[in-house]
């Protein structure tokens, strides 16, 4: 099984604020919901919460620590990352996106497989961010400008 994050983030490594994406890109986020179309997604509550409405692009595996949260979609929820891992694995799932908030990076990283990650050209305020990772855990597979962003493909060496 592959787990991927995938990530639009400004040059700050910015990721949101006030629970929405700083800026506006359709571009990118077309590619967003392309990539993560149909797949499992793993998302935090408050994420969530925030775009219920997106997600449901895919199917969310809500992670909290609430053991009483019940999402309204009937999506599982789960209170850490053996718990999801071991889900996907039980219904045999081949890939599955880490689609954050910040909190939710921050545990996945270690054991992400792959980064999906689109660099936008925005320089200001926010109150999350997608978490620092030692460049030499990773090598870039692939790097495109795209003209609003830059994406490039990291794969755990």
């Amino acid at each position: 099984m592959k787990l991927i994050a995938i990530s639009a983030m400004g040059k700050h490594r910015q990721i949101g604020l006030n629970g929405d994406l700083p800026w506006r890109n359709p571009e990118e986020y077309k590619h967003y919901e392309d990539t993560v179309r149909g797949h499992f997604l793993i998302v935090g509550r408050k994420n969530y919460e925030s775009h219920k409405e997106d997600i449901r692009i895919g199917k969310p595996l809500v992670v909290t620590r609430n053991p009483n949260f019940r999402p309204e979609c009937g999506a599982p929820a789960f209170q850490d990352v053996e718990s999801v891992l071991d889900y996907l694995k039980k219904e045999n799932v081949n890939r599955a996106f880490v689609i954050g908030g910040e909190g939710i990076y921050s545990l996945f990283l270690p054991v992400v497989d792959e980064m999906l990650l689109s660099f936008v050209d925005y320089d200001g305020e926010a109150d999350t961010f997608f978490p620092e990772f030692d460049q030499a855990d990773w090598e870039i597979v692939k790097k495109e400008d795209r003209g609003s962003y830059l994406f490039c493909h990291y794969k755990r060496i």
